[in-house]
């Protein structure tokens, strides 16, 4: 990603701190930042809501509040607290970005990702650098506070559990965000290298930065804090997109865990290991040993440690019972 802020030292600085805590949050929200929420995506897990499954809710041209209040009284499961991410997207927009709600979901977390791309003219400004980065970086800023806004709002947001993240264009923004309101920031796809190699996110924040060991433009951010599991990895394998990839959704399984309060369920604990393989082996012979590799590595993407033990104990009994 591009250098936003090709500006000297001091000046630069001075416009990362207004961006952090809040330079334009006296404008009004317009109908532009509003367009940003209403056009994007938003999606619950089946733990919030009513059928039990996970929903995308889409605005039915609506205002925030008649949406509010809809999927209030028709799809959240009543009595319920949901942790949340708002999720920044990158240059190549909120449908790449959804790639990160399925994820998010199975971590409980309801997930929305505004839609940068529904003001005019706002692709066109995605590799601008300098001066017309400016206006960009403070776009973005906008619509991360008008979505913290909106879900603030809603009555089963759990307010102590909120998280911000993003991806390249989107990492860069939630890198100078230095307000409140988030437990964790989770920067993707971005070094912090205008903001002197580190997130503008307050002390107490937990940080979480990932970058793909093969991104040619991209280093780790310095991440000089211990709080909430706090770290950077690279994530091996992988370019400057690495959405889905296991490895990736695993450290984010075992960040929200150390910061946020997400405890992965144990979905074997009822089941037994021989019986299991046993099972399998009837049903798919020696693709059995690939299945439970399979439910292995799902089960250590999601931080289900337990779990993937257990697909570990399963592969190895089916081994022997193919003959290997």
């Amino acid at each position: 990603m591009e250098n936003p802020l090709k500006l000297p030292g001091l000046i630069a600085a001075a416009l990362v701190l207004a961006f952090g805590v809040g330079f334009g949050a006296a404008r009004a929200a317009d109908a532009e930042v509003v367009a940003t929420w209403t056009g994007g995506i938003h999606v619950l897990p089946g733990t919030a809501t009513r059928s039990g499954y996970i929903e995308e809710i889409p605005f039915e041209d609506e205002t925030p509040e008649q949406w509010s209040r809809r999927i209030t009284q028709d799809v959240v499961k009543p009595g319920v607290k949901v942790p949340a991410v708002i999720y920044a997207h990158g240059c190549t927009g909120p449908v790449a970005a959804g790639t990160w709600a399925i994820p998010f979901n199975d971590f409980g977390f309801a997930f929305f990702a505004p839609d940068s791309f529904r003001r005019p003219g706002r692709v066109s400004l995605c590799y601008t650098s300098g001066g017309d980065s400016l206006g960009k970086y403070i776009m973005r800023q906008e619509e991360i506070r008008f979505a913290l806004e909106q879900i603030k709002k809603l009555s089963w947001i759990d307010k102590d559990r909120i998280v911000l993240a993003g991806k390249s264009e989107g990492g860069a923004a939630v890198s100078d965000y230095g307000g409140d309101g988030f437990i964790a920031h989770i920067i993707m796809a971005y070094d912090c290298r205008h903001l002197g190699g580190g997130p503008m996110a307050p002390s107490g924040v937990a940080v979480l930065n990932l970058v793909g060991a093969n991104d040619p433009r991209e280093q780790l951010c310095s991440i000089s804090r211990d709080v909430g599991g706090s770290d950077s990895h690279y994530i091996s394998d992988q370019a400057h997109s690495f959405a889905g990839a296991p490895q990736a959704v695993a450290f984010v399984a075992r960040f929200l865990k150390a910061c946020c309060g997400y405890q992965p369920k144990d979905a074997t604990a009822s089941l037994d290991s021989e019986a299991t393989a046993r099972k399998l082996f009837e049903e798919l012979g020696g693709l059995a040993t690939m299945d439970s590799t399979f439910k292995a590595e799902e089960a250590l993407a999601k931080g289900d440690e337990k779990g993937h033990a257990f697909w570990l104990k399963v592969h190895a009994i089916a081994l022997k019972l193919s003959g290997g």
